[in-house]
């Protein structure tokens, strides 16, 4: 099987697409597969730094449709997140923390309040 994608806009105009290992749930996309994520921060123009030693490194990317939370806990251990307009916080929270321990439930909700008051959307539940 191929590789899962979400075809977006990248900042240059073109349809360009995002790689993903997997939904969440709506409006919630997870990548994990280091050279996947690479893939994701090329095409994207997405830059990070190294982190700190035991300190997780997050970048937020904010388009016109979509947030991007890029997260590198070491050189090799990278996640994404693709974010929509349509996630909600509400189920975003029933996640388990298995699957979304609570620290980058934390990331994704300020990223997803951020992208909503960006771009004016006034129906964000907490």
């Amino acid at each position: 099987m191929g590789n899962l994608k979400i075809n977006i806009l990248n900042d240059e105009g073109k349809m360009t697409g995002f790689l993903i290992d997997r939904e969440i749930l709506s409006g919630l996309y997870i990548t994990f597969d280091f050279s996947k994520v690479e893939q994701n921060y090329e095409r994207f123009n997405i830059n990070y730094k190294n982190p700190k030693e035991n300190q997780m490194n997050s970048v937020t990317h904010n388009m016109d449709e979509i947030t991007i939370v890029s997260t590198q806990l070491d050189a090799d251990n990278h996640v994404q997140f693709l974010i929509e307009e349509n996630l909600s916080l509400k189920k975003l929270r029933r996640v388990p923390e298995n699957i979304i321990p609570l620290e980058f439930k934390k990331m994704i909700r300020n990223a997803y309040k951020k992208y909503c008051e960006n771009n004016f959307l006034t129906s964000v539940a907490s």
